[in-house]
């Protein structure tokens, strides 16, 4: 990770790259829409967050409970999957990790968001691996937790392509990736509970650019670029 730009992922523990999504692409994930600011803009490919925040993540899925008159059996155990050893197997790998990363950003930032950003620092920082990324996005997040906002509803992200892929011999590989967002169920509010409506021609539907990296062997994935793009509806 770009600790010489972010001295507090240096105390950061390494977290295993072996994620794998449990969920589908059109899971429910976190990130809205502050209205107030209008749409967010990109300067000399710098993300400027006025108006992307968190939202709660959807509901979790729950395995069936099993009725008394029902006998419970032990599942088989599961066997081994082969580490990835070819280099198509590598990059199915790292494109499955990289997408299950950004579903856990997306659900943290959630989080963050419907509990009016506190903590917002320690949980977000992990996930940031570029200034252009976390800088604008701190500075957001601060505010926002003096103003005491804080968001419900969630965001649904309808679906994630791979637009590029970048293999690496050190572990830091480069998954692009283009998304499609959905924002209608979220909601924000000031800190006397009133709600922020949306500017005028707000767009709740469009698409966002990604590029998830890899960064380094045994570490995790971090968000290094995120480029919203609202006049491309999806």
């Amino acid at each position: 990770m770009f600790t010489e730009f972010c001295p507090k992922l240096r105390e950061l523990p390494m977290v295993s790259s072996a994620i794998t999504p449990t969920r589908t692409i059109a899971v429910l994930i976190g990130v809205a829409i502050i209205a107030v600011a209008g749409f967010a803009a990109v300067r000399s490919g710098v993300f400027e967050p006025d108006s992307l925040q968190g939202a709660i993540p959807g509901p979790g899925s729950s395995s069936p409970s099993v009725s008394a008159s029902e006998s419970p059996s032990t599942p088989p155990a599961p066997s081994a999957s082969p580490s990835p050893t070819t280099p198509e197997q590598i990059r199915a790998k790292n494109i499955a990790d990289a997408k299950a990363r950004l579903v856990e950003y997306y659900e943290t930032t959630a989080q963050v968001a419907n509990n009016g950003y506190e903590d917002w620092e320690d949980e977000l920082d992990p996930f940031w691996g570029h200034p252009d990324v976390w800088v604008p996005l701190a500075t957001s997040y601060t505010d926002l937790a003096e103003q005491g906002q804080y968001t419900t509803g969630a965001a649904s992200v309808e679906e994630m392509v791979v637009t590029g892929y970048q293999a690496s011999d050190v572990g830091n590989e480069e998954v692009h990736l283009d998304a499609c967002v959905d924002f209608r169920e979220v909601r924000n509010f000031a800190r006397d509970g009133e709600s922020i409506p949306r500017s005028d021609g707000a767009p709740v539907r469009y698409r966002f650019d990604y590029v998830m990296r890899h960064q380094g062997f045994d570490s995790i994935w971090t968000v290094n670029e995120q480029v919203p793009h609202p006049e491309q509806a999806c």
